[in-house]
């Protein structure tokens, strides 16, 4: 039963990477923000990988060559790049890659969310073999992971992205899908400056601004 993590990754660009953080932590503060929370991410992919058989990991990979990200996050990834177009275009494309390798349950999250462990991305998994769809809510309206046991590109249509109502229409999405969702536990992204507190341990080293 091959399970497939795919992290939707974009690369750390000093001046580009994070912008709304460059008033609080500068430009290089910024991309080193950036490039912390993705290896974090990264961090409790490969201890979930570990933790069971039959387990993949995908690194989706926007604004560098798959070479970079591999010399970046390492060798024991899988890579692929991520085409143009929206949020949910490349999310759908992403799962339908994974589907066509022969995923049986896959999760697609993102590299906001420092309160992501190993046990949570397990549960998300679990929760695919009672339901069609799992989703794990932020505290912004939106979600930090996805999972499905089937391709739905439906889901990623028509939503709007960068929004405080991406959950609501995901969900009202699912149900016109007959899909049965299930909800893990909501968790903070870092979306914001007020939101840095919740990265507290990823932030200490960091020589603030004054």
């Amino acid at each position: 039963m091959p399970d497939h993590l795919i992290l939707m990754a974009s690369y750390p660009e000093v001046g580009l990477s994070k912008a709304r953080f460059i008033p609080t932590l500068g430009h290089e503060g910024a991309a080193r923000l950036h490039r912390r929370l993705t290896e974090h991410t990264v961090a409790v992919a490969r201890r979930w990988r570990a933790s069971g058989r039959s387990r993949r990991v995908f690194v989706a990979c926007d604004g560098a060559t798959i070479g970079e990200f591999r010399a970046w996050l390492g060798d024991d990834l899988a890579y692929d790049q991520q085409p143009g177009g929206s949020v949910g275009a490349r999310q759908a494309i992403a799962m339908v890659r994974a589907f066509t390798r022969g995923a049986d349950r896959l999760v697609l999250a993102g590299a906001d969310c420092p309160s992501l462990d190993a046990a949570q991305l397990a549960r998300a998994f679990f929760a695919l073999d009672y339901t069609d769809c799992v989703i794990g809510p932020n505290h912004t309206g939106g979600y930090y992971l996805v999972g499905l046991v089937a391709p739905t590109p439906a889901l990623f249509a028509g939503i709007p992205w960068g929004t405080g109502a991406v959950l609501s229409r995901t969900l009202a999405t699912a149900r016109n899908e007959n899909l049965c969702v299930g909800l893990l536990p909501a968790l903070p992204v870092i979306g914001g400056p007020r939101d840095l507190i919740h990265a507290a341990e990823l932030l200490a080293p960091f020589p603030v601004p004054g």
